[in-house]
């Protein structure tokens, strides 16, 4: 490969990343692309859920490859908390009451994991039933809660910085979004409320599914992912 085409796919790879997509770990490392970036957790991730639940649908024991699968979370949400905490200006380590939210947030992810497996045994009695595309779905889904810890470490870090909200791109908005609209809030006051961009499961009416707003500081630099 030469240094040209290498750039070239670095800067591709770079803007998918931005722009949401996920990229399969091994192309990361192909690409040399810095594993302490969302991107590349979110990627190493997706690949290590999607390997828990292909060798439980191809038979054996749910023990394992369920362990497995939340050794991944761990790992993950440990990386994008740190990261997320670190891009948010704080320092490392956190102090106790942050490491009590990312142990009970871990936890409430485990319980998660835990009914998976348990929908994905009874999936498994039906030998007809075409799981690669549901496994898809499933690591799509769970590698994206990644994100939102990510986004709350951030919001942790900055404790009581005054953010402002801004609508997204998106044609109609939710009730909450378009009241939080222009308004400056504490940092600390987004997390007590769970008004957080774009989270899956955030208490705007919208619940973030799909939400495009964002939180920016005064200096107009964006917060959340």
């Amino acid at each position: 490969m030469t240094d040209d085409l290498l750039h070239i796919l670095k800067v591709a790879a770079a803007f998918a990343l931005k722009r949401g997509a996920t990229l399969p770990a091994d192309v990361l490392k192909t690409l040399a692309l810095k594993a302490s970036d969302m991107g590349s957790i979110n990627a190493t991730y997706h690949d290590e859920i999607t390997q828990a639940l292909i060798t439980f649908f191809e038979g054996g024991t749910i023990a394992a490859p369920k362990n497995s699968f939340k050794r991944a979370t761990l790992t993950a949400f440990q990386d994008a908390f740190d990261l997320g905490y670190s891009d948010g200006g704080g320092e490392l380590p956190v102090d106790a009451e942050a490491n009590a939210w990312l142990e009970a947030r871990t936890q409430e992810e485990f319980g998660n994991v835990d009914a998976l497996f348990e929908q994905a045994k009874e999936l498994r009695k039906d030998k007809e039933f075409d799981y690669p595309d549901w496994v898809a779905a499933r690591a799509d889904g769970y590698s994206s809660t990644a994100m939102s810890v990510y986004n709350s470490a951030a919001l942790m870090a900055k404790k009581n910085q005054m953010l402002k909200w801004n609508l997204g791109q998106t044609e109609k908005h939710c009730p909450t979004c378009s009241d939080l609209d222009g308004k400056w809030h504490r940092a600390s006051w987004y997390r007590s409320h769970n008004y957080i961009p774009r989270e899956p499961g955030a208490a705007m009416t919208c619940g973030g599914y799909n939400c495009d707003c964002r939180l920016t500081d005064k200096d107009d630099n964006e917060v959340t992912i």
